[in-house]
């Protein structure tokens, strides 16, 4: 949506929608969302994990199930203080290009260091069921975001990125205990590239509508709603 200084509002987790179909994109930023159920399990697993890796930070350490970044030279980022402000405020990491046309806000999960200090974005990932192996693709755009805004702030910042997964690893297990499996996810990531993407988005966004994509399952529920049909 705009905003009231005439910018397009725009969030890390919302970006790998233009990539899916732009002519949802555009509908999501001018009109409210298709409507969905809030995930309250994700949310809970966030926590739970944010506590968990807070436990380890305390040690300069992951937990046991993430040690392979410290086999790569990674560290967690020490200053939980800043760290839980990037967390919990929308506007601490806060990008405003008014040339572009945009206003990118944004919380992020976590954050990781190279042995050089460049800072390394994070994200918890929970799931029924073990990451496909194109589910990258999904949050490339996301991380990348998280990246430009260290940079924007300042901080320098890694080309690379990861998604800590977590996900049920027996849903047949009729248990109360739930038991859960990792994996840790590198992602390469250009800051650049998403740099110039931004600014397609909002050239996009300041135009008029694409049109239906006979391809994506969601533009019928949106040209129905909006009054595109005919």
């Amino acid at each position: 949506m705009k905003t009231k200084d005439g910018l397009w509002r725009l969030s890390p987790s919302s970006l790998y929608a233009y990539t899916e179909c732009k002519s949802c994109f555009w509908v999501n930023n001018h009109y409210r969302r298709m409507p969905t159920l809030p995930l309250l399990l994700n949310t809970a697993m966030d926590s739970i994990l944010k506590a968990r890796y807070d436990k380890y930070r305390a040690d300069g350490k992951f937990p046991p199930e993430a040690k392979e970044l410290e086999d790569e030279g990674i560290q967690p980022f020490q200053d939980l203080n800043q760290l839980n402000d990037w967390r919990e405020n929308i506007r601490s990491l806060e990008v405003v290009n008014e040339d572009a046309g945009y206003r990118l806000v944004g919380k992020i999960d976590d954050v990781l260091v190279e042995a050089d200090g460049r800072l390394v974005p994070a994200d918890y990932k929970s799931s029924g069921n073990a990451p496909a192996e194109d589910k990258q693709k999904y949050y490339i755009d996301q991380l990348t975001a998280y990246g430009l805004m260290f940079r924007h702030h300042g901080h320098k910042v890694s080309d690379r990125a990861y998604l800590l997964h977590y996900f049920v690893k027996d849903k047949n297990d009729p248990s109360v205990e739930v038991k859960f499996d990792s994996h840790v996810d590198l992602v390469d990531i250009d800051l650049d590239g998403l740099q110039k993407k931004l600014v397609d988005m909002v050239e996009l966004l300041n135009g008029d509508y694409p049109g239906h994509n006979p391809e994506c399952k969601n533009c019928s529920y949106y040209d129905e709603r909006n009054g595109y049909v005919g």
